[in-house]
């Protein structure tokens, strides 16, 4: 444990406060979404000036069902570590900041330390993710209705996919962009346990057959992206042709790239269809110039199932709102 700095990264009264709320929320049995739900709603009653919570990063350690963990932001994001008193300290995250040894407002003795939990505490994000929270990891999404992928700024887009998922009760999550460090920090802060694809990691890009099958030889557990070749706007036929070709070689394609006329219209309608008959989704490639009734046009036209990607001119704060335009 480090030495006790001459000014604490949190006040030791705010720590305090959090962690008699943790302790209220989880009780004595395991943490579970419910108490999450709480945390969140509770906050807003308790004041805390010297940092803001992410209650939906909370998580036990697997070994001290009792220990939590929580992120908060400060001057700078951190992982605060809250446990009995008398629990041994963990060896999870070596050297913390000791917050202090106190008792609660209502009488509970803990003691809290303090994780540096940046997105470049490369560390710290690798033990998070895989040996305190494997949830927050990514995974395929296979038949997925409708996915939104995002291209940059994954901490803001979390709180998006969260936004929709609590408005629509719909997981939207996906990212095409390279997944490191920080793209597991952001899963981990948000506390994001829904599952979201990546490209690269459980989602290949395929610019034709050949790449599909190759992509398909190299793994088995990752979603395919296949790209129609050719100019101008997209048919169904097209879509059938390509995969029946693959499905005959054992080839499943997740996503199918589309070029759309200027205004969505029934052969979006007719693409989807056919892409659904062979588990797919039509996947279009997101436009700054795509307005709100274009949005909605394409969502009604696909019934909402459509796999559509984020221009990186496009504000990651709009995701939740597009979502809703694309649900159909």
């Amino acid at each position: 444990m480090n030495p006790v700095p001459l000014t604490l990264p949190v006040r030791a009264a705010d720590a305090a406060a959090l962690a008699d709320l943790v302790l209220q929320v989880t009780g004595r049995g395991p943490l579970t979404d419910a108490a999450r739900h709480q945390l969140a709603a509770r906050l807003g009653s308790v004041s805390m000036a010297s940092f803001t919570v992410r209650p939906w990063s909370l998580t036990a350690d697997p070994s001290a069902p009792q220990t939590f963990y929580v992120a908060v932001d400060a001057r700078e994001p951190w992982l605060l570590h809250i446990a009995p008193e008398s629990s041994p300290a963990s060896g999870l995250f070596p050297k913390p900041t000791l917050i202090g040894r106190m008792r609660t407002p209502f009488g509970a003795e803990v003691v809290v330390n303090a994780v540096p939990f940046g997105p470049t505490n490369i560390d710290a994000i690798a033990t998070y993710a895989e040996r305190l929270d494997r949830g927050i990891q990514p995974r395929p999404q296979g038949n997925q209705a409708l996915l939104l992928a995002a291209v940059q700024q994954p901490d803001a887009a979390f709180v998006q996919f969260r936004a929709a998922l609590r408005k629509y009760c719909l997981n939207v999550a996906a990212f095409e962009l390279d997944a490191g460090p920080e793209l597991t920090w952001a899963a981990a802060r948000n506390g994001w346990r829904e599952g979201y694809s990546v490209l690269g990691v459980t989602r290949l890009a395929a610019v034709d057959l050949a790449a599909a099958l190759s992509a398909r030889k190299e793994s088995r557990l990752v979603d395919i992206n296949l790209q129609l070749p050719g100019q101008g706007p997209s048919t169904a036929e097209e879509i059938r042709v390509a995969l029946r070709r693959l499905r005959d070689d054992d080839v499943a394609v997740q996503a199918v790239t589309v070029r759309l006329a200027a205004t969505p219209g029934p052969e979006v309608r007719e693409m989807q269809e056919m892409a659904r008959q062979f588990g797919a989704l039509i996947r279009i490639e997101g436009s700054p110039e795509h307005t709100d009734d274009w949005l909605a046009a394409l969502g009604a036209a696909a019934a909402g199932r459509l796999y559509y990607r984020m221009h990186p001119e496009q504000p990651v704060e709009r995701i939740a709102e597009i979502a809703g335009f694309l649900r159909g």
